[in-house]
């Protein structure tokens, strides 16, 4: 693993990789390149009927190339490689001595490989021209459970799926730090998300910077039953995944995905069934043009986080914003306009008002009820995300919330940049309980006073706070800008 660093390291300084000189009608296998649809790949030759050919790589001088069948069950990695003018016929890689072997990946460094055998990931280096048997990475890339489908950046950032929490597939990474795969982390939530409209994620590719990654997943309105995404690296976080189209996904199964070292041409498999038996086919499409204007589409906006579900009582103003961190459109939170209703499509009551720019819900009760309600965030495009949350209305307790001012209480400058001051009149009790609470009603600081207090939040982020206030056993609730 150490000389893979090492070779890391003289790649970067260069700045490239050179690639070979195998003459242009030649490359891939000397198959004619295909246009925007979704072709075969080399019928005959690879994908041949009743087998499963599972995965296509290619070295980044285009020299080599590993492809992973199955036929009867039994998975193999086929070799082949440019010697002498032509590509000699593809036969099992003879280092290759493991069982099972599926999913090999070359990466961009050019002295590895990279596959799966019986659930665990293996890797296998050149040396003097020869490439090694295949080695495990060992814990705590393999677990007990399955990991599967590695690609790697050129930093030696190794990507892969694994099923360590059962029983939905993920994808992980984990960052090569002085030559071993010391530390895993799952990839963000958008991309792994595993719910009624999203079945994890699986089979990824990474683009050697890292700018992007492709992997399969199953999906709301995808196209079929396994789909490809792409999502994009944006200063470290990733994006919305966009599904690649009817170009590449139909309502067959996509997946094993792979970019071709020049960036130009995407495989992938179309088998006929998940089944280790079920025939399956190389396909390839030019694929440089797909990255690159997806980036720039709208993204569908998606929630983050959920919304969570809120108390209030009868005959008491209810005051409540959906936190900034629920809805994310990678385009700009800032071209989101929001609405609400009931779940079942009936309006709010018409005691609960509802602001479509702040998203804040206000009002006061008059009866015991249980509402469910779906908030829809919506993009300048049209595109939206929905979410749900319920207010329980419970019984009226012993608390005076009194709207506007006080005589007996001053709340002053309202609004404020930071500092502001509460007094209480002579008449009032000599101490007071004071709490200062966020939008999403957690308690900032609490204080007792006795009738003056300076209250500081400069250092909190411009917005809506409310002041309570309880005085008596009673309680006040104020708002209080700070801008």
């Amino acid at each position: 693993m150490k000389n893979y660093a090492l070779t890391i390291l003289l790649l970067l300084l260069s700045g490239s990789i050179v690639f070979s000189q195998i003459p242009t009608d030649s490359l891939y296998l000397g198959q004619t390149p295909p246009g925007d649809s979704a072709i075969v790949f080399a019928p005959g030759t690879v994908s041949l009927p009743n087998r499963r050919e599972t995965k296509i790589v290619f070295s980044p001088n285009n020299e080599e190339c590993l492809i992973g069948i199955g036929i009867n069950n039994t998975f193999q990695i086929l070799y082949t490689d440019f010697y002498s003018g032509y590509w000699k016929a593809p036969i099992p890689a003879g280092f290759i001595t493991i069982n099972r072997p599926i999913e090999p990946f070359f990466p961009p460094d050019s002295v590895h490989i990279f596959l799966t055998s019986d659930a665990d990931i293996y890797e296998c280096t050149r040396v003097n021209q020869t490439w090694t048997t295949p080695v495990n990475l060992g814990s705590p890339v393999n677990t007990g459970f399955e990991e599967y489908h590695p690609t790697t950046a050129l930093n030696g950032t190794l990507y892969f799926c694994s099923m360590r929490e059962n029983p939905g597939s993920y994808l992980y990474r984990s960052v090569l730090e002085n030559g071993n795969y010391s530390t895993v982390e799952k990839l963000d939530a958008v991309i792994n998300r595993h719910n009624a409209e999203q079945d994890g994620a699986y089979d990824p590719f990474i683009a050697p910077d890292e700018s992007y990654i492709i992997f399969s997943s199953i999906r709301s309105g995808g196209y079929g039953q396994a789909d490809q995404y792409i999502s994009y690296n944006r200063n470290g976080s990733w994006t919305n995944p966009k599904n690649l189209g009817p170009s590449i996904n139909t309502n067959a199964i996509e997946y094993g995905s792979y970019v071709s070292p020049d960036n130009k041409y995407y495989f992938f498999s179309r088998p006929v069934g998940w089944g280790p038996n079920a025939a399956a086919d190389i396909y390839w499409i030019k694929i440089d043009d797909l990255i690159d204007s997806l980036r720039y589409t709208n993204f569908i906006p998606y929630v983050r986080n959920l919304i969570p579900d809120q108390t209030a009582f009868v005959g008491q103003l209810f005051n409540f914003t959906i936190p900034d961190s629920t809805f994310v459109d990678d385009d700009s939170n800032n071209t989101l306009s929001y609405s609400a209703t009931l779940t079942n499509g009936n309006p709010l009551p018409v005691w609960l008002i509802f602001d479509t720019i702040t998203g804040t819900f206000a009002g006061t009760p008059s009866i015991i009820e249980t509402l469910d309600i779906r908030v829809t965030a919506t993009d300048t495009a049209g595109a939206d995300a929905s979410t749900t949350f319920t207010i329980i209305v419970n019984a009226p307790v012993s608390i005076d919330q009194i709207n506007g001012q006080d005589k007996n209480i001053r709340i002053f400058p309202n609004p404020t940049g930071g500092l502001f001051k509460i007094s209480l009149e002579a008449k009032s009790p000599k101490t007071a309980i004071v709490e200062i609470i966020n939008p999403e009603g957690k308690t900032l600081l609490r204080n007792i006073f006795n009738k003056n207090i300076v209250i500081d939040l400069a250092d909190r982020p411009k917005g809506m706070y409310f002041v309570k206030l309880i005085i008596d056993d009673k309680i006040r609730l104020r708002k209080i800008c700070v801008e």
